[in-house]
């Protein structure tokens, strides 16, 4: 077996935390659909491993009568077996049994885990992060493959070759050099005769210094959000290789041969799949190009406290239109606020601004492209966005809520591409096409 973390899969191996003084241990890891975790054991509470799972509870003095002093938990730790290493980061401990005074095992959970690192290198901080997120390469429409088929002699001859794609640079921002790199893939299937070709291309981030991991996320959960927004479908980011300057690739001389990305395993690495059929996008990558995402980055940046709430509701699984339009209605809030200030308005006079104030202000950037009257779409979500707030005002129908939570995220998207640059009259026609144009309707009994 090569040195995979697929789920299911339950090795075990050595332990290493980096202590001298700890005892040697074997370990089992295990990726299941709780997570990537080690589970260690020790033989009395007097153990080190013990004080990382029963902390205070533990009742030792040392020498002279003082309390023993608890080995803190590492925030890395290695595991080792016979396909190789596996460095675990961004740990935490979450679920033990033990006896009194006697033997015990804990569960030791990682964020993430790096293939082939034996070394207590600082992966949670590294220079450069590689994530694929869905539908990403199909809006750069770039893909590695070339088709050709032919008649030849009475027959069919398809060609399928891979090809080189040049990387496309974004540049700097938030401290990392970003872009996108395409490339190609082959792994066997479940089969022995067949293989799987994969079209890949990786969001890359890579900084001359060290970043938290989340750092180097926020850039990658940036682009994603673009996608959620021109098309209003649930993507996904995936973290799948990490680089670090002290981990070079190195051959068996000891000479170093430039960067090394490590496999990453992360504990959520669905992939969002397609949506079914064809869905058009709001904002294309042929109107923004490389200038346009640069202005994107900076927009999300500048408005976060107004798209975060829009954005994620398309998360809010299994839950209520209230619950959606409560969510989503301080985002349009923050939306009017931040255009206000813009206008030069002092942040205490725009924070005494109403909703219908703010609401009339973005409607002011979107003109007429919105698939539904502006001004009886400012009127309603009023009433109705208050209506769930106060309770004593009448309590909103329901289809209304979902319609106004509906139009709420269709203004702000409109808005986003509206100011990227995107023609007012290609936002109205493209909005036309849109499912989410189309309004919920009362069932009649």
């Amino acid at each position: 077996m090569p040195n995979v973390l697929t789920r299911g899969t339950r090795r075990i191996g050595d332990f290493i935390d980096g202590d001298a003084n700890t005892p040697e241990v074997k370990v089992t890891l295990e990726r299941s659909d709780r997570g990537i975790g080690i589970n260690i054991s020790w033989s009395s509470p007097d153990s080190p491993y013990a004080g990382w799972f029963l902390g205070s509870r533990r009742l030792e003095i040392g020498a002279g009568g003082q309390p023993k002093t608890i080995t803190p938990l590492p925030k890395r730790v290695i595991f080792h077996d016979s396909h190789g290493p596996v460095l675990l980061i961004r740990c935490w401990t979450q679920g033990f049994h033990a006896n009194a005074l006697g033997p015990g095992s804990g569960n030791l959970w990682a964020h993430a885990a790096v293939l082939g690192v034996g070394e207590l290198k600082e992966f949670d901080r590294p220079h450069g992060l590689q994530t694929e997120i869905s539908g990403l390469r199909e809006w750069l429409g770039i893909t590695s493959w070339a088709e050709e088929d032919r008649w030849l002699e009475g027959r069919t001859e398809y060609t399928l070759k891979s090809k080189a794609q040049p990387s496309i640079v974004i540049g700097a921002h938030s401290g990392v050099a970003l872009e996108f790199r395409p490339g190609w893939g082959l792994k066997p299937a479940g089969a022995d005769d067949e293989r799987v070709l994969m079209d890949l291309l990786r969001c890359t981030t890579v900084s001359s210094t060290p970043l938290d991991w989340e750092d180097h996320l926020q850039v990658h959960r940036a682009i994603r959000d673009l996608l959620v927004v021109s098309r209003w479908w649930d993507e996904s980011v995936v973290e799948v290789r990490a680089h670090r300057d002290d981990d070079p690739l190195t051959t068996m001389d000891g000479a170093t041969h430039g960067d090394q990305w490590r496999e990453v395993v992360v504990v959520n690495d669905e992939r969002k799949p397609p949506p079914k059929g064809y869905r058009q996008h709001l904002i294309t990558y042929s109107e923004l190009g490389v200038t346009g995402l640069q202005s994107w980055l900076k927009l999300r940046d500048e408005f976060a406290r107004a798209f975060d709430p829009v954005i994620s509701s398309i998360d809010l699984r299994n839950t209520t239109a209230h619950t959606r339009l409560a969510h989503t209605g301080p985002g349009l809030e923050a939306l009017g606020y931040l255009l206000l200030v813009r206008d030069g308005i002092s942040e205490k006079k725009a924070a005494q601004s109403s909703l219908r104030e703010r609401l009339e202000r973005i409607l002011m950037d979107l003109g007429t492209c919105l698939p539904f009257d502006g001004p009886t779409w400012v009127d309603r979500t009023v009433a109705v966005y208050n209506g769930i707030k106060h309770a004593n005002r009448q309590a909103p129908d329901y289809v209304d809520v979902a319609n106004t939570w509906r139009e709420s995220v269709l203004a702000v998207r409109a808005w986003i591409a509206i100011e990227l640059g995107v023609p007012a009259a290609d936002v109205e026609s493209r909005l036309g096409d849109d499912p989410q144009s189309a309004p919920l309707v009362r069932r009649s009994s």
